[in-house]
């Protein structure tokens, strides 16, 4: 007797398969599915197909943990979670959410406030991490300029970490003012001049204050006014002091810097945005010791290095990296002495390390 013959069927492996979408914009119109989950796409996530609902719109002023965000309505602040829908799309930044987003509030099923969009952003300020694979670290939205705070002395001045700041802004198309704080430390003025100079003569604005002395906080205030401005810049630059003198009510913690290696302490632990008295926002952030950029940017950063602008459109080529390039406009401004040779091995050490 001859034994049957079994029909073979696929075994389960338990393994998830990859699978070929013609378009994965159509995934927006369908009911979420955790198969497609990944292939949605965040250009798409301000369509709401959600109806009986009571949205308004408002203002993230503060981004915390488990999905939740301070946001403001009118003249109430508000404890918001981010809707389920949201975190269906796939964001190539670290968080779906930054301080300064406008969004649209669920207020149908208060006071269990939802946010179920996100408003198209007019720009934003990131930053990145220092991995094999970066990622995008959303640091605010909807600004109007970036207050780059150094200070003079302790810790000591670093037009590096500056410079990666201005090109960060540059990238994305933010405002910059650079602020030199603690010029109440310096012992030669015609130093500090020269120090600064190369950023001035590239069109820059810089202001000089002292939290002890006051010199320089009107003027910056002026600057302020009227103007959603994140303050940044590296740890222990007295960027804390300088919102306490601008704004004493906001008392905001201070830490000294270390006698023996002139390092800061974060005193500022996540970003938040707080109105000024006189007109606009402060989004303060956590100070760093450096800033990333994005390895993507390396064949912008020749055109966007401060006080390149001046000199690259008359480069021979369209993609000169001003190098070793032939007719290169910026490397005959370094030897005619137009553009200060620390700010060229700045740009050099930026180039080799992306």
């Amino acid at each position: 007797m001859k034994q049957k013959d079994k029909k073979r069927r696929a075994r389960y492996t338990g393994r998830l398969k990859n699978i070929d979408l013609p378009d994965a914009d159509i995934l927006d119109e369908a009911r979420s599915s955790d198969t497609y989950k990944t292939a949605r796409i965040d250009t798409r996530q301000d369509q709401t197909p959600t109806s009986k609902t009571n949205l308004k719109k408002g203002r993230v002023m503060a981004v915390m943990s488990n999905y939740r965000c301070l946001v403001k309505i009118q003249e109430e602040q508000v404890l918001a979670s981010i809707g389920g829908r949201l975190k269906q799309f796939r964001y190539q930044s670290t968080s779906m959410l930054a301080v300064g987003d406008y969004v649209k509030v669920d207020m149908s099923l208060a006071p269990d406030y939802r946010i179920v969009n996100i408003l198209p952003r007019k720009n934003r300020l990131s930053r990145y991490d220092s991995g094999s694979f970066q990622k995008e670290i959303l640091v605010a939205a909807n600004i109007d300029q970036l207050v780059i705070t150094s200070s003079w002395r302790m810790p000591m001045y670093k037009p590096g970490l500056i410079d990666r700041y201005l090109i960060l802004a540059a990238v994305h198309h933010v405002t910059p003012l650079i602020v030199i704080n603690k010029i109440d430390l310096c012992e030669d003025f015609e130093e500090l001049k020269e120090g600064i100079a190369y950023y001035e003569q590239s069109g820059f604005k810089v202001i000089l204050t002292s939290t002890f002395t006051q010199e320089g906080i009107s003027e910056l205030k002026a600057e302020l006014k009227d103007k959603d401005s994140v303050f940044s810049g590296h740890s222990g630059a007295g960027k804390s002091s300088l919102i306490n003198s601008l704004q004493p009510g906001l008392e905001l913690i201070t830490a000294e810097v270390s006698d023996f290696n002139e390092k800061g302490r974060h005193t500022t632990t996540q970003t938040t945005m707080l109105p000024w008295d006189f007109g606009g926002h402060l989004i303060d952030t956590p100070g760093v010791k450096t800033a990333y950029l994005n390895r993507k940017d390396i064949d912008l950063i020749p055109k966007v290095f401060p006080g390149f602008d001046r000199f690259y459109p008359s480069c021979r080529f369209r993609d000169c990296r001003h190098m070793q390039d032939d007719d290169c406009a910026v490397l005959k401004a370094l030897e005619s002495g137009e553009i200060d040779p620390d700010r060229y091995e700045s740009y050099r050490w930026i180039m080799d390390n992306l």
